[in-house]
């Protein structure tokens, strides 16, 4: 079970039940158990994430991302959380709103990278490369570089940076030539909210 508070039985085994089912990628059966739990136990965070999983596997990502803005209401502090709204969000093709979901995690989690590398990735799918530019360069520079290189990989595969290649060997080639400085020519730090 997945949230500090312990369901008591049998809402407790309707949820084991779902679980089990979702390893067998069977939502529907999954589903099925969890709308079995009382009334009184549907807000439970362990329940809203079994619905959410249920979800994910039936890829119905506006209900997905119901249950997960419900999840982060009850456990804010969970990035897990807000990693899963956005990805909801993005599979809903609700852009806009999945880029405000990383903006109002990364209050709560300033520089964590992996928030970072999927506001710029999204802001990249917007078309918004100066915004992808300040949040990618934030990303490299966050403790002392220290996720410079996986993520600085992983943007030069990625193809919603293609626009933006030329800079981003740029400071491959910067960052190689002189770790821990930073060009003249690059973006300053603050994000802008889309």
């Amino acid at each position: 079970m997945r949230s500090g508070q312990l369901l008591e039985p049998p809402d407790s085994h309707r949820l084991n039940a779902a679980e089990a089912w979702l390893t067998l990628r069977n939502w529907r059966e999954a589903k099925a158990e969890l709308d079995h739990i009382t009334e009184a136990n549907r807000e439970h965070p362990a329940v809203l994430d079994a619905y959410a999983d249920v979800c994910e596997v039936s890829q119905n990502w506006q209900e997905g991302a119901r249950f997960m803005e419900a999840l982060i209401t009850r456990e804010p502090d969970n990035v897990d959380h807000w990693l899963r709204l956005h990805a909801a969000l993005l599979f809903a093709r609700r852009y806009p709103e999945a880029c405000d979901c990383l903006e109002k995690a990364l209050h709560r989690f300033p520089h964590h990278p992996a928030l970072l590398f999927k506001l710029a990735v999204t802001s990249a799918q917007l078309g918004k490369y100066e915004n992808a530019g300040f949040v990618l360069y934030e990303l490299f520079t966050t403790d002392g570089g220290k996720y410079r290189r996986t993520y600085l990989g992983m943007a030069l595969d990625w193809k919603e940076f293609e626009p933006m290649r030329d800079r981003l060997l740029a400071w491959q080639k910067e960052f190689a030539d002189a770790p821990g400085e930073t060009s003249e020519d690059a973006p300053p730090t603050n994000r802008t909210v889309l």
